[in-house]
């Protein structure tokens, strides 16, 4: 049985995930509440959780702030943001300290299990809070992810790429991974994929003599002509004129 802490402002919403994560979910035994940070912190000195669920924005200390103070003394807590504020200055400094996931308020239940099914993946039995998740800590964690997410872009250019799907695949909501890819490559990930998907557009119009749909349905694009619109507004060109042309 895994050992859960939440804090929570909000006694109806502590007592509603208390019963979700215990009775519903499973695995989990809650061994402590607090409603804002200040009264986590004093907490924590006694009580050593496993996964920590908390709020953002609380009295007395608001939920980032408790959990930076939160990294100093206990780097491999297993934290998970749930907000009401779905900001992604939020989301981008939860992530700077090293969040598990951030999920957003009213709590999808299937998305609460998934972000504690991940914990549970990563450790088979009850622990407490200095147990290790291995070298490198979080940050790393998030870097490991988008080398992982943009492996499956590359190997998915030819067919569709959701957000969705790619979240599944790294175990994380979409929401999450959303904020989490933007923060790593500066980039959308919609944005990402157009950008892997013009590179192997080109690639092929230069280095192969396929015809222009072939090129368009191993680039992800089952119109040709809806491929050769987006060719030209990211590119300036045709996909004819691009090819013919030696500059490129």
């Amino acid at each position: 049985m895994h050992k859960l802490f939440l804090v929570e402002d909000e006694t109806l919403i502590r007592s509603g995930l208390k019963h979700l994560v215990e009775e519903v979910i499973g695995g989990f035994k809650v061994v402590g509440e607090a409603e804002n940070g200040r009264l986590a912190l004093e907490a924590l000195k006694s009580v050593k959780p496993d996964v920590l669920i908390t709020d953002i924005r609380m009295n007395e200390m608001n939920g980032l702030e408790m959990i930076r103070r939160i990294r100093d003394q206990y780097p491999d807590l297993y934290i998970l943001i749930l907000s009401g504020y779905a900001d992604f200055e939020y989301a981008k400094q939860a992530i700077k300290y090293g969040i598990s996931d951030y999920l957003l308020k009213p709590v999808d239940r299937t998305e609460l299990a998934q972000a504690l099914g991940e914990f549970k993946r990563k450790h088979g039995s009850g622990g407490d809070i200095s147990a290790s998740t291995g070298e490198g800590g979080t940050d790393n964690r998030g870097r490991q992810l988008i080398r992982k997410v943009k492996e499956l872009v590359a190997q998915r250019l030819d067919q569709e790429i959701s957000l969705q799907y790619m979240a599944e695949q790294v175990h994380l909501n979409h929401q999450y991974l959303s904020v989490l890819f933007k923060a790593e490559t500066g980039q959308n990930f919609t944005d990402y994929v157009s950008q892997c998907r013009m590179n192997r557009a080109k690639q092929l119009l230069k280095e192969t003599n396929l015809k222009i749909y072939e090129v368009a349905k191993l680039s992800g694009y089952l119109s040709s002509k809806h491929f050769m619109a987006v060719f030209k507004d990211y590119t300036g060109r045709t996909p004819s004129q691009f090819r013919e042309d030696k500059t490129y």
